[in-house]
Parts: C-alpha cells; structure tokens; sequence
C-alpha cells in the first residue's frame, strides 16, 4: 500500500517517506515532489543517490505537472545526482585542488622512491602490473578515507565556516586535521591487521592522503553545502533526498547527519524504498540484520513472498535456456526484435553476460540507424580502432634499439589514422599502395624485425624491380628512414612526464594522425584522455621514469577511461545496461542475458587487501549486502517491467550443465507451470542444397592470364581451383609472418653472395698471375677463404637487423668446406660456372575454342647455369635449395608437376642466344642442397639430385604443357582435387571449404 507523502510543518528534522519500486513508482515519486513544492511555496531540490534515474524523474515530473501552480514554482523541481550535485557544491573553486587520476597514480610512483618499505611490495611487477596494482592501493586508501574522514565532518564544517584564513593556509590546516584523524585511526587499525599487505597499505594510506583526494572534497562539499543554508535560512530550499539503493553503512551514517543538519534551515524529505509489496526472495525483503547478516523469514514474512509472486505480472517472463554461446546471443537479439516487431521502442538489454551481450549487439547492428543502440556498460575506449591506432605506435617506440617487429611495424602502418602523405610530404597519388606493397615485400623476404633488415630487403626488391624493367619503391626507404628517427628519439630521451607528453604530441602531429583522430567521435575522446598528461604546472611535471613505465602508464589511462557513444534520433532505443542500472527506469521491455547460477547474482571484485571481515569492520560494501541488493534490483525489474526475457547458457565451455540461477529456480517453485523454452536458431533444411565440391567455370568476360610462372603452373598442376582463384581472381591471403626465424631473406642472400663469389672466382681465373688454375690445394684455399668472407660481408647488414641471423650464418659457414668440395668435384667432371640470376622463357602458340590463336609466355628466373669444358655444345641448369635433400628428392618424385627445372631448360633450348648461351642446349638439371647433411663422412655427404631422364620428362613436359593450357583457354570446370599435402596450407581453401563437402 502506497504511503501518503507526509505533510511538512516547522519541525526541523528529516521527513520519512517510502515508494513502492513497481511500475508506478515514478509517478508516485513526481507526485510526492510536487506535493513538497505545493505545501512550501518553493522549488525543490531533488538529490538523487545514484544517476540513472535521472532522466526518467524529470520526464515524470514534466509528464504529472500540477495544472495551475503559482509562478514562483512553475519550474520544474530542480534534480540532481548526487556527484553532480557535489561538483555545484558553492565556492568549490576554493577547496583544495582535485587530483587527477594520474597525477593520484604519479604520487603512488613518487612515494615508492622515497619509502624502501613500499618499494619491495612492487618488485615483482611488470610495468602495467605496477599501475594496476597503483589503482589498487588508491581504491583501498579511499575506502579507508571514507572510515575515517566522517568522524572529522564537525571540523570540516567549522573550517568552510571560516573565513579568516586564505587559501594556502586554510589548505595547510587541512592537512593537519586529516593527519590527526589518520594518525588516530592508524593506530586502532594496525592492531586489528597483522598481515604484511595490510600494515603496507597502511604506511600508503599515511603517506598519500591528501586534501584533494575525492573523499576529502566529498566531505568539503556537503559543509559548502550546509554552509549555504545555513547563511541564508529563509532562501533555503526544501531538499528531497533519494536513496535509490542500499547505502553502505558508513555513507548512510553521513548522508543521515547531512539531513539531520540540513532539517534545522528547511525542511527534508528522505525518500526511501518500500520492498514490503514487490520482494519476490526473503533477502529482498528483509535485507540484513544489525551487524550485516542474511536473517530467515518468518512465516507472515513467506506468506507476503509467496503474495508478492502471484499479484505480479509473471504471464510476460520468459525463460529460455540455449545450449551454446551463440545461440544465446542469437536468442538475446530475435527476443530484441520480437519486440520491435510488436511496436516496443524503449527496450533493454541486461548485460549479466557482457561477452553475450555484446555478440547480441553485432547481431543487431543489421537494423541500422533505424535502431539507436546506448551502451551503458562501459565500452572501454581502449577497444576502439583509434586506441588501437595509437597502442599501435606506442609498442612500436618501445621496440628495442635495432627496430621494431615486422608485425608491429606493419600494424602501425596499416592503421587509418596515419597520414602517409602528410608524414613523406609527397602526393596521394605517390603514396597509394605503398604500404602494401611494403607487406607483400616483407611477408616474400620473411623480414621479421630491425631496421636494417627491412632496408635490404626493399634494396633487393628495388634491384629485382629495376632489372625487370618496373619502378623501384624509393618512397618506402625514405619511409624507413623518417620512421627510425623517430623511434631513436624516444629511445635518447632522459624521459619525464612532460617531455615524454609532448614528443607524443609531435609525433601525432607529424604523422598526420591528430588531424585525422579529430574527425573521429572516438579519436576526439582518445586526444582529450590524452591532454591529461598535460600535467601543466603540476609538481608531478619533471618526474622522471623508464620508457617502458611511462607507456604503461599511458596505457592503463586509456584502458580506464570509456567511450561514449553519440546520441542519434531513431525509431527505437535499445539500452544495454548492467542490472544496477535499471533501478526507477521504465522500459517497454527488458531482455536479461546471464541468468545462470555462475552469473546471477555477480559480485564484484573487493579492494585489494580487504577481506570481507575487513570491509564490514571498515563498514562498507560486503558480498552479503551485494547480494541483497541484486535481489531487490532484480525483484523491481520483474514487477516493474510488463515483459521481461530471461536467457542463460545451459552448457558450460566444458559442455557441464548449467542451471538457471537459484532466484529463477525459487520462483519456479510458486509457479510450477512457468515452462523454460530451448532456444534455437531457425533452421531451413528442406531449403538447403548442400555442397559437394568446389567447381568453378572462368567467365567469359573474365580475361586469362597472357603469361605463367613456374609457381603459377605448379598451382595450376595441384589444383585447377587454387590456380583459378589466385592467378585469374588474383585472391591472395592475408600472409602473416612464422614463428621464429625463417630463412627465406637468408636463402636470397645466400644466392646473392652465391653469385658474388662465382663472379670473383671468373675474374680470379682471368688474371695472369693468379695460379688457382694450376693448383688445386691453392685454389681450394683460395674458394674457402672468398666464400666465407663474402658470406660474413653479405649477412653483416642482417644479422645488425636481427641477431637470430647468426645462427643461419653460421651454420652456412659450416657447409661452406662441403659446398668447395662439391664445386671442385664438379668442376673435375668438366662443368664451369657460367651465370647466375638469368631471367629466361619461351613462348606457347594454341589456338582457343573461339578459333582465335593466343601466344603464352612462359618465364622465370634461374639460380645458375653452368657450361661443359668438354662439349662445345652442353650446358646445365642448376637450382639451388635451402633445404635437405631428402625434401629435394620429394621434389623431384613429382616433376612434372613441379617442373621449375625443365621450364629453364627448355627456355634455353628454343632460345640460347637470351640466355647467353649460343649454341648449347641443356642436357642436365639438379638440384643442390645448400644444407646438407655434413655430419656424414665425406664421401657419403649427399648434395645435388639430378633429374632422372631428361629428354623423355622434356617429351611429356611438352604435352602437358600444351594439354594443360588447352583445356584452361577452353575455359572448362576447375575442379579442387588437391591431396590433403597441398590442401593444408592452401590460401584457397577458404573460398572452396575443402573438409566441409
């Protein structure tokens, strides 16, 4: 039954008064307020505990206006949340000076260097862990505050009376009071915790409270406040104080002396919650007993439970239970839009699952703006794409000295919000492409990290491009360069806060992404977050800390800090929220996710160090009164809300059954006919027509390759579907770097000081006085000695980029000795060197089902040829490989569906003169190892495999050939028929979904 609001006379103390928590407490709470306004002829002030009901109070009092007010209260009562009214507290400019929360987290920093008893609590943790646990140690010193500090309120009040004192003294004299009432609590408080971690939080709490802590000028707030009143008792509002939840015990002992004060200058109305008719649970009803614990109903107590459940609106609850994590998100967002459907345009979204309320969220994004989405749970600002374009730069500067990662430097650069032309002062046009083709260069060199190494890498792909006739990538050195002066700036800097904040600054700058982030919603708020460290005038401004620590820092700001969302008009509103934030609020219809034993009720985590014994001796929140108040929270949804969804996941990660929370289970037990329904996506069976395998048909209007490579032909040769989706779509995925070190830089600069050597050893032989010719023990000397030295000058500028090349060098350098005798076996069998690095091809004539004849280039480049001394006329192909033979052997089982080596051969057969090879023919081709097994002795290592009847593989190499690209023109079926060997690491096999047949 709905109380009366009391009728207000001279007494000066606090009016009690209760709502009723159902679907019409905000209209009884607006016709309470404005019955205050009517009885005292004045504007009230309306205080609520907490800020969500906010809106929905103004809206009721707009919606339940009395008709014919006088004038002087024609306005709206004036309502506030508790904090905002705080922050309006009058001559708060002159309160101590607020801290921020990172100049609270740099005096956590600045202490550890002056006490060496704080110092040991932090050894063990990383430079984020540090931070973390900083914000630990600042929450439980404000806990310990609020204990302390309301003992002190009579003296607080006495100081803002006082206004004989000027600022820095009245700051002064706060500092001493705050000192004496800690210094007195310390001394109760350390004999009442023994432990290690609490005697140090203590010292923390003796050594960084300070008037600016938020406690302090909490309390600074309510005497302006009270003060005011006090100064002008007959303009002195009637105040109606809200207390939307339970309040912990020690701010309802300062919020109830604030009212008992504040009664002696106008009256006071202390609205409170009536759970009598809306509990649905006992701990709803009768909350805790004295000292804080869970009491057990009585029988007239079970009997109003049991009353409670049967008047309320339980035919619109629906419980649906689904088996996995996706279908309870997909169950979440059909709930949502069955509600749509039915006309409802203010709907919420519990989040007691976050993660699944979140997918829901992606799930009905489909809606558009036609659906306005308010995330109320606080979306992290670090999980955008503008913190992540930011957290991008910073793990790049705070790579080591040689440079950064591959991955790192290419994730910076691929983020939307650098300014490549702005940072190069060259065009858009110049500048497209660029970065990509930087990734494809990287990704085909396998440069990993460092400096250097992505230079030689880009060196050798500008040579490569140059020799063939393309433009070299000049812009991606220049690139490199401006990049690396950058990181070393932050890498000499003797780092302090305000340096440090502005290098960062000029760095956004310079790279254009300042510009860029302000045209984001979410950048701006990233660049405002930012401005904090801006500390200006602080005494925290030339505190000086390690790289590493101060982009922790940073880091941890920005992981604190939310994102808010712009507010657009729309058809409907969805507001995802936690359960705490649908106290007093009106909803068409609610749909909570998470509403299984392991998640309803959740409690958050407690202060660090604080056990729950603790909290209740320091007389704030514990997990029995949490528990109470979700119950109550719950209960008010339920009885407010006309439709309210309630979905869980009934399997667990581990595929455990997963009950509903006991609160649903206790429920079921007074409506044994409440029935819990299987979500379950929609399912067209009867519709579907599955796939059997991937077969495509090349469109005519698309055109066909005019040219191949080997690796393009060897594709065509595994699997007609992957040839057709990498070389005719021109698909190509998103290659990432191994793990490790791969060796496929060092395999190019093997084959390139492979081919510096061999050049020296010609010019060597040419030269009159050299005798390399005449005696072998001198020219072995003189081929081991060049070989490692052109080996350790060629892998000198890699291994300065990445130090992990040193083992690749020096295991080459064990090959070398082997790798010599092989050269002098082969050159007594009366091969020469002849060139390296040729580029050669030859033309295919076939004529196209349309009748049109079409010429194809087939071409590619050669590790080496060599020429006969004995025979005028032969010539040999070699290639090398940075694999064991027993790979190479593998190879060559396969031939002609690998016939990289018969492709060379026959480019020199039909055209010598382009390989530099007038009148030879290849006769020989093999293959050579460049890590071969030297643990064998001498005579057993095995290096080179040749391949086996050249002339008949040549024959059937041309037929296929020729079969193969007839069949490609004629435009047939490309089937995927691969062997799993190849489907494995197939770029394809995501566009044919080979294994889902």
């Amino acid at each position: 039954m709905t109380r009366p609001f009391p009728t207000i006379s001279n007494q000066e103390q606090p009016y009690a008064w209760a709502i009723v928590p159902n679907a019409g407490a905000l209209e009884e709470l607006a016709e309470g307020i404005w019955n205050c306004a009517v009885q005292t002829h004045q504007r009230p002030l309306v205080v609520l505990s907490t800020a969500g009901p906010l809106m929905g109070v103004r809206a009721a009092l707009e919606k339940h206006r009395p008709k014919n007010l006088p004038t002087q209260i024609a306005f709206l009562p004036q309502v506030m949340s508790f904090n905002d009214w705080l922050e309006a507290a009058p001559g708060g400019w002159k309160f101590p000076k607020k801290q921020t929360d990172l100049e609270r987290w740099l005096s956590v920093y600045v202490n550890l260097r002056k006490h060496k008893t704080l110092q040991s609590w932090f050894k063990a943790e990383s430079e984020a862990g540090a931070w973390g646990l900083a914000q630990a140690v600042i929450d439980a010193c404000d806990a310990l505050s609020e204990a302390v500090v309301p003992h002190m309120q009579g003296e607080i009040n006495d100081l803002v009376q006082s206004r004989s004192l000027d600022a820095d003294a009245w700051v002064k004299k706060v500092e001493v009071l705050l000192d004496q009432a800690i210094a007195k609590a310390y001394v109760g408080l350390s004999r009442k915790v023994v432990d290690q971690e609490s005697i140090v939080l203590l010292a923390f709490w003796r050594y960084l409270s300070s008037p600016g802590d938020p406690v302090m000028r909490k309390h600074f707030a309510l005497a302006a406040h009270l003060e005011a009143a006090s100064m002008n008792k007959d303009l002195a509002r009637p105040l109606i104080w809200v207390q939307t939840a339970d309040p912990k015990p020690i701010d309802q002992e300062t919020i109830s002396k604030y009212l008992e004060d504040y009664a002696q200058f106008a009256p006071v109305v202390n609205v409170g919650i009536d759970w009598q008719s809306v509990a649905l649970w006992s701990e709803a009803l009768i909350g805790a007993d004295g000292v804080g614990q869970l009491t057990q109903a009585n029988e007239g107590q079970n009997v109003q439970i049991n009353r409670n459940i049967q008047a309320s609106s339980h035919e619109g609850w629906h419980l649906l239970a689904a088996r996995r994590f996706e279908e309870l998100a997909w169950a979440a967002a059909k709930s949502i839009e069955t509600h749509l459907i039915a006309g409802k345009t203010n709907i919420a979204l519990v989040a007691q699952d976050r993660l699944a309320a979140r997918r829901a969220r992606a799930l009905l994004s489909r809606f558009g703006p036609k659906l306005r989405i308010r995330d109320e749970t606080g979306w992290k600002l670090s999980t955008t794409r503008a913190a992540a374009a930011l957290n991008s730069w910073l793990e790049l500067i705070r790579s080591p000295k040689e440079g950064p990662s591959a991955s790192a430097l290419l994730e910076f650069l691929q983020n939307p919000y650098f300014d490549i032309a702005h940072a190069l002062q060259k065009t858009p046009e110049v500048c497209m492409s660029l970065i990509a083709q930087l990734e494809d260069i990287l990704i085909a060199s396998q440069a990993k990290s460092g400096w250097e190494t992505f230079r030689i890498a880009i060196e050798r792909a500008n040579a490569y491009a140059s020799s063939g006739g393309s433009v070299p990538h000049e812009a991606l050195l220049q690139l490199m360069g401006l990049l690396q002066k950058r990181h070393l700036r932050w890498l000499e800097l003797k780092l302090d806060c305000a340096n440090a904040y502005a290098l960062l600054q000029a760095n956004l700058q310079e790279m254009g992404m300042a510009r860029q982030l302000e045209k984001d919603s979410a950048g701006k708020q990233l660049l405002e977050v930012l401005r904090a460290f801006d500390l200006g005038a602080s005494v925290y401004q030339q505190v000086t800390m390690r790289l590493p620590e101060w982009l922790s820092l940073l880091k941890t700001v920005i992981e604190e800090a939310s994102y808010q969302e712009a507010g657009e008009e729309a058809q409907a509103t969805l507001s995802i929220l936690p359960l705490s934030s649908t106290r007093l609020r009106e909803f068409d219809a609610v749909v909570l996710v998470g509403c299984d034993e392991q998640q309803l009720p959740a409690f958050s985590e407690p202060p660090l160090f604080f056990s729950d014994a603790l909290n209740q001796l320091l007389k704030a929140s514990t997990i029995t009164a949490q528990y109470i108040q979700q119950a109550r929270d719950l209960s008010q949804l339920l009885v407010s809300c006309p439709q309210v969804d309630l979905l869980w996941q009934s399997k667990s990660k581990s595929g455990e059954p997963l009950r509903p929370s006991a609160w649903i289970s206790r429920l079921r037990t007074q409506l044994p006919d409440w029935p819990i329904l299987e979500a379950k996506p929609d399912i067209h069976a009867d519709q579907s027509d599955p796939l059997q395998e991937a077969v495509s048909t090349v469109n005519p209007d698309i055109a066909l390759p005019i040219s191949m490579s080997p690796s393009a032909y060897k594709a065509l040769r595994d699997c007609p579907y992957r040839y057709y989706v990498r070389s005719v779509l021109g698909l190509r995925k998103a290659k990432e770097f191994e793990e490790g070190f791969d060796a496929s830089l060092a395999g190019q600069v093997l084959h390139s000081l492979l081919k510096n050597f061999f050049q020296a050893l010609k010019t060597e032989e040419q030269k009159s006085h050299s005798n390399i010719q005449q005696d072998a023990d001198v020219r072995r000397l003189w081929m081991l000695e060049r070989l490692t030295a052109h080996s350790e000058k060629e892998f000198e500028r890699l291994i300065k980029g990445d130090a992990r090349i040193m083992g690749t060098l020096r295991d080459w350098q064990k090959q070398i000795p082997s790798f010599i005798d092989w050269q002098l076996k082969r050159e007594a069998e009366g091969w020469e060197y002849h060139d390296a690095e040729l580029p050669v091809g030859f033309m295919v004539t076939l004529t196209d089902p349309d009748g049109v004849q079409r010429v194809i280039q087939i071409a590619g480049r050669a590790d080496r040829f060599d020429v006969s001394s004995q025979d005028s006329t032969a010539a040999a192909v070699v290639d090398y490989k940075n694999q064991g033979i027993t790979k190479i052997k593998k190879r060559g089982e396969h031939l002609l569906d690998d016939p990289q080596l018969l492709i060379y051969a026959r480019a020199v057969n039909e055209n010598a003169i382009a390989a530099h090879l007038p009148g030879r023919t290849i006769e020989q081709a093999e293959w050579v190892s460049l890590k071969a097994n030297i643990k064998k002795a001498d005579d057993k290592i095995v290096r080179v495999h040749p391949v086996e009847n050249m002339p008949e593989m040549m024959e059937q190499f041309a037929d296929q050939l020729s079969h193969d690209l007839e069949v490609l023109w004629a435009r047939k079926p490309m089937k995927a028929f691969a062997p799993d060997s190849v489907c494995q690491y197939c770029e394809a096999r995501g566009i044919c979904r080979k294994g889902m047949w």
